[in-house]
């Protein structure tokens, strides 16, 4: 089996993301990563005689973007969430239905080169325009080799069992007017066909029956935003090893509050990260690391033993990312039997000289002063996808 290497400086390797120097991987045909060599660091990092100090950091995965409004950006701007994008009237869904498919399949393509050139090697899309709109974006992305999830939404029941089979799960707006009948068919596929099922909930407000329902039915695998979640609700999804997925820039846009940052942290619950609308926010990481962090210091001041270290922010759009939507055998971290996705960034760019880095300090260096133009370039599946001029 013939086979590719590539060297790096640095990298943070396995589960743990932990900082390695001198690192040879040894990538198959396929694209999966065969072995991998590195050396152990001291306490300090000398990168003042590298011309190109450059760290390996594994492909990010955006966990929760609706890319379709791509085209549509900042036209809800200042406009309350359920005006903007509350199906089947909300602005953005009357734009999906009048708009031409070209322009939206444009906006589809620009999203995911934004993405790769920001790290993003992994998207989680939740899908309008039901089987159609499952086809367009799946038509769209022959062109690419990003990889992929797409939650789909139906408008009758007898839409689930093809969107089951065409998507990778089903995509619930709300957990609002599931009936009896449409529980048993949507649990039904679910189990017949191994697929995922995905909700919005809490994201305005609390509805604790509704919550309740949710979680009391066993239906829902992941649960998108949680906004308004108390400890309560955040112990019931522990327990019943529900995935969480938060986005706090999309609330902060919307106005629709911070999430329950304190608890999440208090349960230590392994919340992953996502981006939301493209027509409200641009899809990148780094600036919702760093949104979370600060809303996250903020909050956590009322509880003195409450800590948030960088590279658990990191793990959140990593690691927590990948097992949160059961994709951490292939996917998540720079392991052994995982494919090779990452992006190299350079230490040795200005706005990260510091007087001193060290095996810590690494961690919220990159958190807090990664900015787009610092991605060198992004790999998938050992192949790269996005190099910078």
């Amino acid at each position: 089996m013939s086979q590719n290497q590539i060297f790096c400086k640095f990298a943070l390797i396995g589960d743990n993301l932990e900082l390695k120097q001198n690192v040879t991987l040894e990538i198959n045909n396929e694209g999966m990563i065969l072995n991998i060599e590195y050396d152990d660091i001291g306490e300090e990092i000398d990168i003042s005689k590298e011309k190109n100090a450059f760290i390996m950091i594994p492909g990010f995965i955006n966990s929760h973007i609706h890319i379709g409004d791509s085209f549509a950006k900042e036209i809800g701007f200042n406009q309350n969430l359920k005006d903007i994008v509350a199906p089947p009237n909300g602005i953005k869904h009357k734009l999906l239905q009048e708009v031409p498919k070209e322009i939206i399949v444009e906006g589809i393509k620009n999203a995911i080169r934004e993405m790769v050139s920001t790290g993003i090697t992994c998207f989680v899309d939740f899908r309008e325009r039901n089987i159609e709109g499952i086809n367009l974006l799946n038509n769209t992305l022959k062109g690419f080799s990003i990889n992929n999830l797409i939650f789909g939404r139906f408008t009758n029941p007898e839409e689930i069992e093809s969107i089951f089979k065409v998507a990778d799960g089903i995509g619930l707006p709300s957990y609002h007017n599931i009936s009896t009948d449409i529980k048993e068919i949507l649990n039904y596929n679910k189990e017949k066909l191994k697929k995922k099922i995905a909700c919005h909930c809490a994201e305005l407000e609390r509805d604790e029956n509704l919550i309740n329902e949710m979680i009391n039915d066993g239906i829902v695998d992941i649960v998108i935003h949680g906004t308004h979640f108390i400890k309560k609700d955040l112990e019931r999804l522990n327990k019943n090893k529900l995935s969480l997925v938060l986005c706090p820039r999309s609330n902060g846009y919307f106005g629709a509050g911070f999430p329950p940052i304190l608890n999440v942290l208090k349960l230590k619950i392994p919340i992953s990260l996502g981006t939301d609308n493209l027509m409200i926010n641009n899809p990148d990481l780094f600036e919702e690391m760093r949104y979370f962090y600060r809303i996250a210091r903020v909050l956590c001041n009322k509880d003195i033993n409450v800590e948030i270290s960088a590279k658990d922010i990191l793990k959140m759009v990593t690691i927590n990312a990948a097992r949160n939507f059961r994709i951490e055998k292939n996917l998540g971290s720079i392991s052994k039997g995982k494919m090779a996705d990452f992006f190299l960034i350079n230490l040795n760019d200005p706005n990260f000289y510091s007087i001193n880095i060290d095996i810590n300090k690494i961690y919220p260096i990159i958190v807090q002063r990664t900015k787009s133009e610092n991605v060198k370039k992004t790999y998938i599946k050992g192949e790269i996808v996005f190099e910078r001029d």
